[in-house]
């Protein structure tokens, strides 16, 4: 959640929000940079998953939980 409300209120919000006693351990510890090749990448996998076809195949050992966190992240985007 802090990752995604960076660009929309103020550090202070978030901290508030989240109830951190500082605005630091907000800032440093929950608050991560995006790049936009991951937005991307991950919104390619998340399209994968759900239209199928052969690259899917090599997605079939990754556990459950790490396709969902995916499958977030992308809705997120």
């Amino acid at each position: 959640m802090a990752t995604r409300a960076q660009r929309m209120g103020s550090v202070k919000d978030i901290q508030a929000h989240l109830r951190h006693a500082k605005a630091d351990t907000t800032a440093n510890e929950y608050m991560q940079e995006l790049p936009e090749s991951v937005k991307k990448m991950v919104g390619s996998v998340y399209t994968m998953l759900m239209k199928g076809g052969e690259s899917q195949e090599g997605l079939k050992d990754l556990p459950q939980k790490a396709v969902k966190s995916c499958e977030e992240v992308a809705v997120n985007l």
